[in-house]
């Protein structure tokens, strides 16, 4: 049995591109972590994002969002397309139920393999919140997406603006 590796990303630049290694989970409970990588990247000079899922065991729906709303975020303000590199059928599977493949361009590319990464701290909310707030937006966006996903969605958005409005 193959030991579980720590969830975690890890981020380095090669030729003007952002290059995400996805490690593990990709969750709610680590996407502050990616949610201030992608501001601080939009923040900077352009640069195609490139998203390597190779080691990525599973993504759920609020880091669906986060990936669809970074890329329509990009798309609109740089005209730019977020790169999927190494995606495993498992994580496909899941951003083709979604429709989130459909913001991305999938690309093989050997010379991202030689990346040279590090390790990005690990970030929280710092309170509940501003968690719910990035978990409501995240699935507000997939239901944007498709009339599946309004449908697949709406429980969720509901229990969240309720919570927002307590």
């Amino acid at each position: 049995m193959t030991e579980r590796k720590e969830d975690q990303y890890l981020y380095g630049e090669i030729d003007g591109k952002g290059f995400i290694k996805f490690v593990g989970n990709a969750t709610m409970k680590n996407s502050k972590t990616l949610e201030d990588l992608f501001e601080k990247l939009f923040k900077s000079d352009k640069k195609e994002i490139v998203l390597d899922f190779e080691e990525c065991n599973y993504m759920d729906s609020t880091m669906l969002g986060l990936i669809a709303k970074t890329a329509i975020k990009f798309k609109k303000s740089w005209g730019l397309a977020i790169y999927a590199l190494n995606t495993p059928n498992i994580i496909l599977t899941s951003l083709k139920s979604t429709g989130v493949n459909k913001l991305m361009e999938f690309i093989e590319d050997e010379n991202l393999k030689v990346v040279e990464v590090k390790k990005l701290e690990t970030k929280d909310y710092d309170n509940k919140e501003e968690k719910t707030k990035h978990i409501l937006e995240a699935h507000k966006t997939l239901m944007g997406l498709s009339d599946e996903n309004k449908e697949v969605f709406k429980n969720v958005v509901n229990l969240l603006e309720g919570e927002l409005n307590k």
